[in-house]
């Protein structure tokens, strides 16, 4: 599986056969190239202008907005639902939170989420190869937050994504804190990832997205 991220929440996931996954393209507000790929399914964590703009992808895909269990081509899907504030929702809204499984993988993608999960909410994401978690605060959880849903999922390895960067300059904290704290490795923006390369891959990591 081929991991490429765009910055902010976006993710590409190609699988082996070729089955691509778009994850939260947002649109030209965000300040970063768009996801212009083409894809089989669109995963939308909830419906805001920086994850929801499937104008710009292309290919004949179905989108995922809703919580439930869905199968893309040999892929499964399973959208979580939670909430994009620690109100349950009353600032915020809802989000979505997707675990997907392919080419012997496991990732979770936490969309915006804004609290820690519930028990329910934790045992779905828990034991994943790979989680890709918010971590600039404000609209989602903050850096410790995110060290403290890492200790306690225990995914494999953690992506970073949400964060404030010298080309999106919004209001979050940037991603100097996860890196010392989680000693994270500087990445490109395109990683392979495979069961067999696991063990050699950082256990946490910030994509470029660029």
């Amino acid at each position: 599986m081929k991991l490429k991220y765009y910055g902010h929440a976006c993710f590409t996931l190609r699988f082996a056969s070729g089955t691509t996954l778009a994850i939260d393209p947002f649109d030209e507000s965000v300040t970063y190239a768009p996801c212009d790929a083409i894809c089989d399914a669109a995963l939308l964590s909830h419906d805001h202008f920086d994850h929801n703009h499937t104008q710009s992808l292309r290919g004949d895909f179905v989108t995922i907005r809703q919580a439930g269990h869905y199968e893309v081509r040999n892929v499964r899907v399973t959208a979580v639902h939670s909430f994009h504030d620690k109100k349950r929702g009353a600032l915020r809204g809802n989000n979505l939170i997707f675990r997907i499984e392919g080419d012997g993988l496991t990732i979770v993608h936490l969309g915006d989420l804004g609290h820690m999960p519930d028990d329910k909410q934790l045992q779905a994401i828990s034991g994943a190869d790979v989680m890709l978690i918010p971590i600039g605060g404000t609209y989602t959880i903050d850096t410790p937050e995110a060290e403290e849903l890492i200790r306690l999922a225990q995914p494999k390895h953690a992506v970073a994504m949400h964060f404030r960067t010298p080309d999106y300059d919004f209001n979050t904290s940037t991603c100097e804190a996860f890196e010392r704290d989680m000693q994270a490795v500087r990445m490109p923006r395109e990683v392979e990832i495979t069961p067999e390369n696991l063990s050699s891959l950082p256990e946490a990591m910030i994509l470029s997205y660029k």
